[in-house]
Order: C-alpha cells, then sequence, then structure tokens
C-alpha cells in the first residue's frame, strides 16, 4: 500500500476546487483533476474512493473550516445579539477572504450529492440553531419558523459576498457592519 503524503494532499484538493469553480462539477474529471495537481490519478484512489467521494469530502472540509471561522470570536457568557454578530461579522469575513470556498461550496450544494449531507453534522448549523432557539425563548428574536430566521439573517451574507466580488459593491468594515446590524434587526423581537 502507497503512504499518503500531506503535500499530494492538499494539491489534489487545491486542485479540485479550482477545476470545480472554474468548469463546474460536470466539467471536471479524476484526470483532469490529477493533471493540475500534477500528481497520477492513481495518486487520488489512495486518499478517495472516486470522483464523488473527493468532492463530498471537500465540501465537508470547506464547511467545516467556514463553522471554525465563523465561531471563532465566540466567548461564554456573550449576550444572544453578541453571539449572532459575532457570528455574522467572522462567517463574512473569512468568506471574504475564500471566495474559492464560497464559489465552491455553491456549487455542490445545488447537485444531488448534497442529498447525502445533513446540516446538523456542522457545528455552525448546531450553534446557529441553538442561538435562534435561545433568542425565541428570550423573546429577542422573533418566534418564527428557524428557516425564516436564517433566510433573513445569514444568508444575506451569501448575496452580499457575491455582490462584492462581482464589484456591484465594496463590503468594507463600515458596510459589513452596516449588514450584521440589518441583519439583526430583521429578526430582532
Amino acid at each position: 500500500m502507497r503512504t499518503r503524503n500531506q503535500a499530494k494532499y492538499d494539491s489534489i484538493v487545491k486542485a479540485s476546487i479550482q477545476l470545480t469553480n472554474e468548469l463546474g462539477f460536470d466539467g471536471i474529471s479524476i484526470s483532469k483533476i490529477a493533471r493540475k495537481a500534477k500528481v497520477s490519478p492513481a495518486t487520488i484512489y489512495i486518499y478517495f474512493e472516486n470522483k464523488e467521494d473527493l468532492l463530498t469530502k471537500i465540501y465537508r472540509d470547506i464547511r467545516s473550516k467556514m463553522s471554525q471561522g465563523a465561531l471563532e470570536g465566540l466567548k461564554e457568557g456573550m449576550t444572544t445579539v453578541e453571539v449572532f454578530k459575532s457570528i455574522w461579522q467572522h462567517a463574512f469575513t473569512f468568506n471574504l477572504r475564500h471566495p474559492e470556498y464560497l464559489a465552491y461550496r455553491e456549487q455542490f450544494e445545488r447537485t444531488t450529492m448534497m442529498r447525502k449531507i445533513k446540516a446538523e453534522d456542522f457545528e455552525l448549523f448546531r450553534t446557529v440553531d441553538s442561538l435562534l432557539k435561545r433568542g425565541i425563548k428570550e423573546k429577542t428574536i422573533r418566534a418564527l419558523p428557524l428557516p425564516i430566521l436564517t433566510a433573513f439573517s445569514y444568508v444575506p451574507i451569501i448575496t452580499l459576498l457575491n455582490y462584492h466580488h462581482a464589484g456591484i459593491v465594496e463590503m468594507d468594515e463600515k458596510h459589513i457592519e452596516m449588514a450584521c446590524e440589518i441583519a439583526w434587526n430583521a429578526i430582532h423581537s
């Protein structure tokens, strides 16, 4: 059995993300990924069972990194609004620094591979779910179904990031803070 090499693994993941963002999931193949990563196709199969396994593991890894980035500012004893704003701003700035992750995530979430993924598997989902329920109980957040609250609070991050990357609006620190405040006001009771 061949040994695993972190540099080769990282190269495969990076090449997969780049090619997916350039060509879409239908436009990539193991051979294209191998060529871009400068490894043999057989090397990819040391790390991944098949193309779907590769793409799914990358998605899970990206979601995990996004969770870590969004949750990094949390401290014990923060109020509901403080937790909300911390997660919102950290999620925004993480994705602002990593547009390739956001592009990959958006593409993956429009595929049939997404059916095998449970949102509950991700720490960020569980934290936001818990936060919204806590806010409803405290009456600081409107008593609405969680998908509605999420749609008006955290989903706009993706739209604003897409506008930023398209050059429609410059999301500087001031605009990020203002957008976060608008998101909070949308769900605040």
